[in-house]
């Protein structure tokens, strides 16, 4: 599996801060706000699939349970919308 690339839109910094705080050391990271005030997060795992769950796993777990939460992740030129349970 080539390495993929993703970007994850959250509307909330907590949400930002907790991703790259499960994702240290795992990827490459980067943290920016947005015009919109939204947060990009980007990083980019290395190429086994585990660290695709991984990420995906720190998205669910940096949103919680907390309602109305969600993200956008753009995996590859794909988007997925991420929502809290």
């Amino acid at each position: 599996m080539s390495s993929a690339h993703f970007s994850v839109v959250v509307t909330d910094e907590r949400h930002a801060d907790q991703l790259a705080r499960d994702l240290a050391g795992l990827v490459q990271l980067s943290v920016a706000t947005q015009p919109d005030g939204t947060w990009m997060v980007t990083f980019k795992p290395a190429s086994s699939h585990s660290e695709v769950v991984q990420v995906l796993d720190a998205v669910r777990r940096a949103l919680g349970a907390e309602n109305g939460a969600s993200a956008t992740v753009l995996l590859d030129g794909r988007e997925y919308v991420l929502e809290s349970a």
